[in-house]
């Protein structure tokens, strides 16, 4: 009789489990994300400084532009540096916005009209710039080809998670060197919501590693951790409440790949835990409230010789289909 009813028990609290963890996900995101858009808040305010003048370097960026777009986002984008400039919060994505509605207010076909000028007058009240270039910038199809590899297949298919590395903790110059490579990756409206915590120190990643379930034998070993966080405050719309999952794991890969291309060996972690789990974890170590883990990650050396999974790819029969619509 039990061996009947089992089944049904565990998969009844496989769902009541992920009930529990959307629920807790769902408060997170009542609690730290920035759908009240509280523009006195300096993040809830830099990131959507940060998503309307992106939206203007799109509407700068269109070979054939609608001449009549973007007033919108420009009026609103001053109200929000005279917020930051009158509070003394000035930060470096302000003073790129401030660049951006200067050149949008710049455009030939805008120059002269009563809102390019008045928006003129009142950029003059803001006590800050930038001598950085934003806005856009052309290429030629020699710079996009700066990127081919002379054989992609080997510096994909080179990469593997590694377990074990050599005892040399990796420098944290090379670290962020590889996640400076990585802040390219893109993001929803541009709004770059990672923060990653990275640590050396013994102490630190067994606490880490004690709340993550799957490093056993090996995680202990590892000379360096990173911690790949997204941050709530980023996200408006409650049709964003999955985004910081997305915009992390692309983080997450384009730095697995960046610290590959500088001859270092990773392995993801994943943090899909319980939210007793998240809550114990966050007693324990520095993490922002608003901060969503989204993987822990390994990283070091690799050693001369190394063994690694050969893990089956599915074939790209499996994966890749046209997209058709239906009849």
């Amino acid at each position: 009789m039990w061996n009947l009813i089992r089944p049904y028990i565990r998969r009844g609290y496989r769902v009541y489990d992920g009930l529990f963890g959307f629920i807790y996900d769902s408060l997170r995101f009542v609690r730290f994300g920035g759908w009240p858009e509280d523009m006195t808040d300096p993040d809830q305010r830099m990131y959507n400084i940060i998503m309307i003048y992106h939206g203007l370097e799109k509407s700068l960026s269109y070979k054939q532009r609608n001449i009549t777009s973007g007033w919108r986002q420009a009026s609103l984008l001053m109200q929000l540096l005279k917020i930051s400039n009158d509070a003394g919060q000035v930060t470096c994505h302000d003073k790129a916005a401030k660049q951006v509605l200067e050149k949008f207010i710049s455009l030939p076909e805008n120059v002269d009209i009563e809102k390019s000028l008045k928006i003129k007058l009142q950029l003059k009240e803001l006590n800050f710039f930038d001598e950085a270039n934003h806005g856009v910038k052309e290429l030629t199809v020699a710079d996009f080809r700066k990127g081919v590899l002379e054989s992609p297949e080997d510096f994909f298919c080179s990469r593997y998670s590694l377990r074990e590395f050599k005892e040399e903790v990796v420098s944290e110059s090379l670290i962020m060197r590889a996640v400076k490579l990585a802040l390219k990756t893109p993001s929803v409206c541009n709004r770059q919501a990672w923060c990653i915590y990275h640590t050396s120190d013994s102490e630190v990643k067994n606490m880490v590693l004690k709340y993550q379930t799957g490093n056993r034998p090996f995680g202990e070993r590892a000379p360096n951790l990173l911690l790949i966080t997204t941050d709530l405050k980023a996200f408006f719309a409650g049709s964003e409440h999955y985004q910081h999952w997305i915009d992390g794991g692309l983080l997450a890969m384009s730095l697995m790949y960046a610290l590959h291309s500088l001859g270092l060996a990773s392995c993801a972690l994943n943090w899909s835990q319980k939210p007793v789990v998240d809550m114990k974890f966050r007693k324990h170590l520095s993490i922002k409230p608003n901060h969503t883990v989204i993987l822990v990650l390994l990283v070091g050396f690799p050693d001369e010789n190394n063994k690694v999974c050969v893990s089956l790819r599915r074939s790209i029969e499996e994966v890749f289909t046209t997209l058709e619509i239906k009849s």
